[in-house]
């Protein structure tokens, strides 16, 4: 234990890194540095069946977009029985990582993991929920990071300057993997002010957590449809 107090205050390594192990939505993971430390406020709408957003919804499969470890997929399989879940990551170290945590939880039968780049290698893919923790912290915000945050893949951290590079893109491309009455529930973090200027009529559902508003929207794929110019306008001018 001293010598992981050790470890911890010299080399800045997340403890999480050092014991090979954290926990997310009330479950264990393996973790280390091929993906980032889990720690998504969407572990608490995991938990509560993602309430209000699909109540009255038959969810049979859903995925987790930019995995990494795939916490986020493995947890809504445990918590959903009957669902079927993909972990889509463009890593793969990240990916390596997610097949272990698959096999670690027991969810081999219903849980899969894919190489894509987003939706790049899910053509003809549907799905009832689409759920996504994706790269998002701005070039400025990425310098100004204390130093613990450089033993995380960079890869699942920067994007661009107004950290909406990746969420622009899930905008656009979610609905040819919507069903009908699907949603998709995507976390931006800070860059939640950006995206609302961004697009201000868009009509997104900013989730409150115990803890108060942390980032993290869910929207209809309905309404994203209602507004895919606007969406792919934004997309067009970076």
């Amino acid at each position: 234990m001293l010598a992981l107090i050790e470890r911890r205050v010299r080399e800045r390594r997340p403890i999480a890194y050092l014991t090979g192990e954290a926990w997310f939505a009330g479950l264990m993971f393996k973790c280390d540095e091929r993906a980032l430390v889990p720690r998504s406020p969407i572990a608490e709408s995991i938990r509560a069946g993602f309430s209000p957003w699909l109540d009255g919804v038959d969810v049979r499969r859903a995925l987790d977009l930019c995995s990494g470890g795939g916490c986020i997929g493995i947890a809504m399989a445990v918590y959903n029985p009957d669902w079927h879940v993909d972990l889509a990551d463009i890593s793969d170290a990240a990916l390596a990582l997610a097949g272990e945590n698959i096999h670690f939880q027991n969810v081999e039968s219903r849980v899969r993991a894919v190489k894509s780049d987003l939706f790049g290698a899910l053509k003809g893919q549907v799905y009832d929920l689409i759920v996504s923790n994706p790269p998002y912290v701005t070039e400025q915000e990425f310098a100004a990071l204390p130093p613990e945050y450089g033993h995380e893949p960079s890869l699942a951290l920067r994007a661009g300057d107004d950290g909406l590079d990746f969420a622009l893109r899930i905008l656009d491309e979610a609905p040819k993997h919507l069903s009908e009455d699907g949603w998709l529930i995507v976390e931006v973090g800070e860059s939640e002010r950006a995206l609302s200027r961004l697009l201000p009529k868009l009509p997104l559902n900013w989730i409150e957590f115990e803890v108060g508003q942390m980032g993290v929207f869910a929207i209809a794929r309905e309404d994203i449809v209602k507004h895919a110019k606007a969406i792919k306008a934004a997309l067009q001018k970076r």
